[in-house]
């Protein structure tokens, strides 16, 4: 392999790290046409300069930043599908407060992403208000203090990462969705951890949504760490 060809292809993996789907594929094989034109017109180096810095380049064939965040309706499933641990580990709250409920003729309090507390001692440390006077919490035994933090974990860390893996998670592949910056690249992981931190905040975490009521696509967080859900191309279309 000639030396050029070497540092085409380095550059070319390089600009392939901050993409996803099927514009990765399709950036690089442009990428790489370019580049060796280039260099058959012993032109390499002032193509690279052109270029810029391979995420430069990567935003530059990605062509993505026009595409429009994706409907609220279709992100609405993806997220479903994805928090299903969170929703059967709430749905098993709430079979054993109704079971406690019948059997005791007591009264629970029950939400949806369920409030987040940790006890030490006397001291009681919430994301919410009312998280520690929830009593439901306290006598669903290793389903709150394991079942939840694990769900969670899955929720905010595992599929963070994945988006910054891979650019989407299971829900939004069922869905045709993946996530990107605003300029069409992959996200960096600890933006995707961060885009999800509002599960921590129980049920006040629907207020992370509260942009849809005025027809906004993306979410506060979304906006935080400047990324967006946008409709995944098919493989070999472009946009």
């Amino acid at each position: 392999m000639s030396d050029e060809q070497q540092i085409i292809d380095d550059y070319v993996e390089r600009a392939g790290r901050h993409l996803t789907g099927p514009a990765r594929e399709r950036a690089q094989a442009e990428l790489v046409e370019h580049l060796s034109d280039a260099a058959e017109a012993g032109e390499l180096a002032e193509a690279l300069s052109r270029l810029g810095t391979p995420e430069e380049a990567a935003a530059a064939f990605a062509e993505l930043s026009p595409t429009p965040p994706a409907r609220m309706d279709v992100r609405f499933v993806a997220v479903l599908i994805d928090n299903l641990p969170l929703v059967g580990v709430t749905i098993a709250l709430l079979v054993q407060g109704l079971t406690r409920t019948v059997g005791q003729g007591v009264g629970f309090s029950l939400a949806f992403p369920p409030f987040v507390y940790v006890k030490v001692g006397g001291v009681c440390v919430s994301t919410a208000p009312q998280g520690c006077g929830i009593d439901a919490y306290d006598a669903a035994g290793l389903l709150y203090s394991l079942g939840v933090p694990l769900a969670l974990t899955w929720s905010i860390v595992g599929l963070g990462l994945l988006e910054a893996w891979t650019g989407t998670t299971p829900g939004k592949r069922a869905m045709k969705l993946r996530v990107v910056t605003e300029a069409g690249l992959r996200i960096h992981p600890v933006a995707g951890i961060v885009r999800r931190l509002s599960l921590l905040l129980g049920p006040f975490a629907w207020l992370d949504w509260a942009p849809v009521v005025w027809g906004d696509r993306r979410r506060v967080l979304d906006r935080l760490v400047e990324t967006k859900v946008v409709a995944a191309a098919p493989a070999g279309e472009t946009r």
